[in-house]
């Protein structure tokens, strides 16, 4: 007799909600200690990021009669991937224009300076040209696109490793 498949949403909403947290974690984590970034902080993430992805899926096989197959494993970690990578992405956006502000301005201050080191005699459409993407890639919005996008790369990687070792096809 053939069992009716569970939901993957509210799958990827919880274990999403999770891996969204931590990303807010980490942001605060850093900001509180006054630091850019620090490689324990990045293992640790990296690493519950990982676990969070693996008991999501090994949820849905537990819900669907202990049957996994790669298609579903992917569909799941990439339903957490996007929920966690917009729940960090909205906090991001926040954190860098409310919060620390002053963050992206010094980003976008080091590569003016390092685009005017390399190129002592840019001027004219090359230099607008050039400020114009500074800006953007220091805007908030591309952080934030950058973290969703970022986090769906990740979640399809780790989540087709995972589905890949943990598959059930029966």
């Amino acid at each position: 007799m053939e069992h009716e498949k569970p939901s993957i949403k509210p799958i990827a909403y919880t274990f999403g909600l999770y891996s969204g947290l931590l990303s807010i974690a980490g942001l605060v984590i850093l900001y509180v200690l006054n630091i850019e970034s620090h490689w324990i902080l990045s293992v640790v993430s990296t690493i519950a990021t990982i676990l969070i992805y693996f008991y999501g899926i090994s949820t849905y096989k537990k819900l669907n009669a202990n049957v996994l197959s790669i298609k579903d494993g992917l569909k799941t970690g990439m339903g957490i991937a996007l929920v966690g990578g917009i729940i960090g992405a909205i906090y991001a956006a926040i954190h860098y224009s409310i919060i620390m502000p002053e963050f992206l301005e010094g980003k976008k201050q080091e590569a003016i300076d390092t685009m005017m080191t390399q190129n002592p005699n840019i001027e004219g459409e090359a230099l607008e040209t050039a400020l114009s993407l500074i800006d953007i890639t220091t805007s908030e919005a591309f952080i934030a696109t950058m973290m969703i996008l970022g986090s769906i790369i990740f979640g399809f990687i780790v989540s087709l490793i995972i589905s890949a070792v943990i598959k059930n096809d029966n």
